[in-house]
C-alpha cells in the first residue's frame, strides 16, 4: 500500500508519496489547482504503476480548498480520506517536527495514513450537504440580523426615546419599518403630516394604524426630548440599519423556505420520505432544529457511532481544570459548531412547552441546585442523544423508551 499526503491551498497543492515503509516512493511534487493539473496528477500516478486499490489519499479538511480535489479522486475510484486538522497537529506534535511548510504538512499527512491512527471526517451526501450549506448561512444571517437590531434600538432610542410609547414600538414590524424610514428621528415626525403617514401604510398588508394612533404619534414626536442634533445623518445611518435588518429577514425567509421544501415529504402518500422525518415526532422538534441535527450527523446519523462522541463534537460538556489547590469553574467548552449548540438551546426551550417528559428533565435538575441556564444545557444534551438514537433506529418518539417512570 502507497499514502499519498495532500496539503491543500487555495491556488496550489503539495503532494508526498509514502510508500509501505514509509519512505519517500517519489519525489515531491507540487500542481496547481484546476482540471488540468488534475489530470496531469492521474498521469503521475500512472506513471508509478500506482491502482486505485493500492493507493491511500489523504487530504487535510482546511478551509474549503479540498473539496472539489476529493470529489474529482473519488469520480476516479481512488479512496480519498479527509483528516481533520485536530489530527494531523497532534501526529505532527507526535513526531516532533516544529518546522510547519508544505512538504511537511503533507508528509505529516501521509505518515497518518500509514499509521492507521487515523478518524476519517464525515462527508455528507448532497442532500446533507444543501442541508448544512443553508444552516451555516442561515445561522450567520440571524447573527447579523441581531446584532443591526440592538444598533437599531440604541439609535432609535437617542432618536426618539418616547418610541415604546407609541404605534411604532415595535420598529420592525413592516408599517413600522416603513414610517421609520421615511421619518427616521423624532423631529422628523414631528414635522411629518397625518394624512402622509396614513398614505405609508394604507397599502400595508395587516396593517392596524388607525388615524388616532398616528396623530398621537406626531403629537408624542413633537414633544420628544431628542435634541435634534445630526439628526439627518444619524436618520441616514437609521435607515440603512433598518434596510439591513429588512434585507437579512428577507434572506431568511428565503433560506427557511429551502429547508421546508426539503424537509417536506415527497410524495402525498409517504410522511416519511424526507431525511429525520420522525425527529419531527418529538415534542419540541422543529424543521430548522432538524435541518441543523442532519447537517452535522447525517441522514441517517451515521457520522457518530453513539451520543458521547456526537456531544463532544458540539461542545456541550465542561473544561475541568484541577491541578494541586487551583480549582476553575467547570464551563462549557463550546467546541463545535456554533449553529447545531443554538439550534439544541432554542429547541430545548420550545421542549419546556411542548413536550412533558423533557420539562420534568428540567425541573428536577433545578431542585439539583442547577441555574436555568445549566438545567437548560442538560435538555439539550438529552435531545441530542435522543435524536442521534433515533435516527439509528429509525423509530418515532417513544417516551417509554427514553425515559423511566416516575
Amino acid at each position: 500500500m502507497n499514502y499519498l499526503g495532500i496539503d491543500v491551498s487555495k491556488a496550489t497543492s503539495r503532494y508526498v508519496l509514502l510508500d509501505n515503509d514509509g519512505e519517500k516512493a517519489a519525489k515531491p511534487f507540487t500542481l496547481d489547482n484546476n482540471q488540468q493539473a488534475f489530470a496531469k496528477l492521474l498521469e503521475r500516478i500512472k506513471e508509478l504503476n500506482l491502482q486505485p486499490d493500492g493507493l491511500l489519499i489523504g487530504i487535510e479538511a482546511t478551509g474549503i480548498w479540498w473539496e472539489n480535489l476529493y470529489c474529482f479522486m473519488t469520480e476516479q475510484k481512488f479512496k480519498v480520506i479527509v483528516l481533520n486538522p485536530h489530527q494531523t497537529n497532534k501526529f505532527r506534535e507526535a513526531l516532533r517536527l516544529k518546522a510547519k511548510t508544505d512538504d511537511i504538512d503533507a508528509y505529516v499527512i501521509a505518515g497518518l495514513l500509514r499509521s492507521g491512527e487515523y478518524a476519517a471526517s464525515y462527508i455528507p451526501e448532497e442532500t446533507i450537504q444543501v442541508l448544512r450549506e443553508i444552516v451555516k448561512l442561515r445561522h450567520q444571517l440571524v447573527t447579523n440580523r441581531q446584532s443591526f437590531e440592538r444598533q437599531t434600538h440604541a439609535l432609535l432610542g437617542l432618536l426618539f426615546p418616547e418610541y415604546e410609547k407609541t404605534a411604532i414600538k415595535n420598529p420592525f414590524s413592516i408599517a413600522s419599518l416603513a414610517i421609520l424610514k421615511a421619518y427616521p428621528t423624532a423631529k422628523h415626525l414631528a414635522e411629518a403630516k397625518t394624512k402622509n403617514i396614513e398614505k405609508i401604510v394604507r397599502h400595508i398588508q395587516g396593517n392596524n394604524f388607525n388615524i388616532a394612533e398616528i396623530q398621537t404619534l406626531i403629537a408624542t414626536a413633537k414633544n420628544s426630548i431628542y435634541s435634534g442634533r445630526a439628526k439627518d445623518a444619524r436618520g441616514m445611518n437609521l435607515n440603512i440599519l433598518l434596510t439591513h435588518v429588512e434585507t437579512l429577514h428577507q434572506s431568511i425567509a428565503q433560506l427557511d423556505q429551502r429547508i421546508d421544501d426539503i424537509l417536506s415529504p415527497q410524495n402525498s402518500d409517504d410522511a416519511h420520505s424526507f431525511p429525520g422525518a420522525n425527529l419531527l415526532s418529538i415534542p419540541g422538534v422543529g424543521p430548522k432544529t432538524l435541518a441543523a441535527i442532519l447537517s452535522v450527523v447525517g441522514a441517517d446519523g451515521s457520522a457518530y457511532p453513539d451520543g458521547k462522541s456526537f456531544i463532544g463534537y458540539i461542545g456541550f460538556f465542561p473544561k475541568i481544570y484541577e491541578s494541586g489547590e487551583t480549582r476553575r469553574d467547570n464551563i462549557i467548552s463550546k467546541r463545535g459548531p456554533n449553529y447545531i449548540r443554538r439550534a439544541l438551546y432554542i429547541a430545548a426551550v420550545a421542549c419546556l412547552k411542548h413536550n412533558p417528559q423533557l420539562k420534568a428533565l428540567y425541573d428536577r435538575k433545578i431542585s439539583q441546585g442547577k441555574k436555568p441556564k445549566q438545567a437548560l444545557i442538560c435538555v439539550a444534551k438529552k435531545l441530542a442523544h435522543l435524536c442521534l438514537s433515533m435516527l439509528h433506529s429509525g423509530e418515532s418518539y417513544n417516551p417509554s423508551r427514553v425515559f423511566m417512570p416516575a
